[in-house]
């Protein structure tokens, strides 16, 4: 079948895009129970989403991360409907375009200093995930801001560019950076990750982007660099034990930073419309050295992984609010 006849079929699917769920018109929401947590870049078509199953060839990529494939993200929507939506992400931010909000309560980060039992890093072929596992240890919570809730911390992920100037997903006035770490959140309301994402408001997402540090070739400065060269393999996994693990005080610093926030999506399939998106105006620092770890990771095809973000998305008609 061609991919106009598939984008076709999909088109007269009762689906319904928009702020918040995905759903079919039966109420079979096709982000089911059975998928990975979402934005943490991978996507089995071979489920059932909404009543249609989509296979793949074993071996084969359901999408990547070129723009010059069939299954790439202008096509996107073929694989998974949502990504043809309009209140999709990454986007460009206008600084000078962006609303003032007074009065709101400051955004905060309670445990920002906790430490987990322990933390597994994953290469997913198509990015580097860290998960804190807490046993019992108190997790992280964001609140205050744009947020009605309190969001509990789930995982964070990057995404990078063959270079120095490109890499970060979202953009701001235009310009692009070498890398952006994603700091994953769920609704509080709901009693896990898996039962909050599907939901409207379901996830707020924290994006740092970064700066590289001059003449930073011969060392590290975050602490999760330390763990890249164990999980250079795609789908290799490595476990820290809790003398390894670390706090988000070691990834983002201190609070207290000026950001802007707008409603969103996921940016990798299913690309659902359920995030309160954070984009931070402080920028963190990534040396050479670590740059070169996250190039030398391999990807799905076994070759360095040299970039893995998605192009801006257009704003449309929501409005990007700064704190």
């Amino acid at each position: 079948m061609s991919a106009l006849c598939l984008s076709l079929l999909l088109a007269c699917q009762p689906v319904v895009y928009g702020r918040g769920r995905a759903y079919d018109g039966e109420n079979n929401g096709f982000w089911l129970s059975g998928y990975p947590h979402p934005n943490d870049v991978g996507y089995d078509p071979d489920v059932n989403y909404g009543n249609r199953v989509t296979s793949k060839p074993k071996g084969a990529p359901s999408w990547t991360y070129s723009i010059d494939d069939a299954i790439g993200p202008p096509n996107w929507g073929i694989v998974a409907p949502a990504c043809s939506g309009t209140y999709q992400s990454p986007i460009n931010i206008v600084s000078k375009e962006s609303l003032f909000v007074r009065r709101k309560l400051p955004l905060e980060l309670d445990g920002l200093r906790n430490l987990p039992g322990a933390m597994k890093v994953e290469n997913e072929g198509t990015s580097v995930k860290f998960t804190p596992q807490w046993n019992g240890r108190t997790r992280p919570a964001l609140r205050g801001g744009p947020l009605k809730n309190k969001y509990i911390f789930e995982q964070f992920h990057f995404h990078w560019g063959p270079d120095n100037t490109v890499g970060s997903e979202h953009t701001l006035d235009g310009k692009q950076f070498p890398l952006e770490v994603h700091l994953v959140f769920y609704n509080g309301l709901y009693k896990s990750f898996d039962e909050a994402k599907g939901e409207v408001d379901g996830l707020a997402v924290i994006g740092f982007l970064y700066d590289v540090i001059p003449n930073s070739a011969d060392y590290s400065f975050n602490i999760w660099s330390n763990y890249l060269p164990q999980v250079r393999q795609p789908h290799s996994k490595a476990q820290l034990s809790y003398s390894k693990s670390f706090s988000l005080a070691h990834v983002i610093g201190e609070m207290g930073w000026p950001f802007y926030s707008y409603s969103g999506s996921l940016t990798t399939p299913p690309c659902l419309e359920t995030v309160t998106w954070i984009v931070a105006s402080k920028r963190l620092s990534v040396t050479e050295r670590e740059m070169k770890l996250f190039r030398a990771t391999l990807g799905e095809d076994g070759r360095p992984l040299l970039l893995n973000y998605r192009p801006t998305q257009p704003i449309n008609n929501r409005r990007v609010f700064r704190y």
